[in-house]
């Protein structure tokens, strides 16, 4: 219990201090901080403080041990576990895309209507900010986007949530109430409504991955191919050389895919299942 208290004190924290860093270069430099870079570097420094320095600094506070071992990124993948990690991600995106479509429709009761409406604009104002980074026709600027936008989630996130919190759960629950607690928070802490289903999915699958190869790096992979995805084919097709909207493939006609991902996805975890590695 301890160790939880601890970990709710730090995310507090350290989302404290990023909303005064935030406010504060707002009134500093209000031009750059509204800029795209400057809202670009806001997001990149907002990743590694909120999830990155708080995994390193929970570890060491409630282990006093290199956070490095203790989050298992000493752990070395296999190739195969590697591909796997890989081909995962990629697999998933048609199961993803269906949850995403389904998840969009769902209505509040008439009461809520107020929460609903100020939910649907969050979601709106993330998807312009979103699509301000992505809509590039710069190559060095899709660059910058894969490493703000996919490998610090990717690397951060992984760290906090399935290196350190759920380790900290794993020893006091059930692995799958841990992976699947976990998965909960990881989907709310990114206050969107309207993508909580596949984010909360997704955040399970990556908690699987790590369960079953002992090592983050598997589900760190599995991350970043799946935002790198998103950055990429948003600047395929903002630039013209492709006419695919990706973010339908599995929905509609396509549902079969959706069907696909899912065999695949199950079966590309049996694979990868091996004798659970105490966490």
């Amino acid at each position: 219990m301890k160790k939880l208290l601890i970990a709710l004190l730090l995310i507090f924290s350290a989302f404290v201090s990023m909303l005064i860093l935030m406010r504060a270069l707002m009134v500093l430099s209000p031009e750059w901080a509204n800029s795209t870079n400057g809202l670009l570097f806001m997001q990149g420094v907002q990743t590694i403080v909120l999830f990155g320095v708080t995994a390193l600094v929970g570890v060491w506070l409630t282990e006093r041990e290199n956070p490095f071992n203790q989050m298992s990124l000493n752990r070395r993948l296999s190739f195969k576990q590697a591909l796997i990690s890989f081909f995962f991600a990629v697999a998933a995106l048609p199961l993803i895309a269906m949850l995403a479509e389904w998840n969009k429709g769902m209505e509040f009761p008439s009461f809520l209507a107020s929460v609903e409406e100020m939910m649907r604009q969050m979601e709106e104002s993330a998807k312009v900010l979103t699509e301000r980074f992505l809509n590039t026709s710069s190559v060095g600027m899709m660059f910058i986007n894969l490493f703000v936008m996919a490998f610090l989630p990717a690397m951060c996130e992984e760290m906090l949530f399935r290196g350190w919190l759920q380790r900290v759960l794993v020893a006091r629950v059930n692995y799958h109430v841990a992976i699947w607690v976990v998965a909960f928070v990881f989907s709310a802490i990114h206050f969107q409504f309207y993508g909580f289903v596949p984010r909360m999915l997704i955040g399970a699958a990556l908690g699987y991955l790590f369960c079953y190869t002992g090592s983050l790096w598997a589900p760190i992979i599995a991350h970043f191919t799946n935002n790198a995805m998103a950055v990429i084919t948003a600047f395929l097709s903002y630039n013209g050389y492709t006419s695919i909207d990706f973010d339908l493939i599995g929905t509609g006609d396509t549902w079969y895919l959706s069907v696909a991902s899912v065999a695949v996805c199950l079966a590309l975890i049996g694979v990868i299942k091996r004798k659970l590695i105490e966490l």
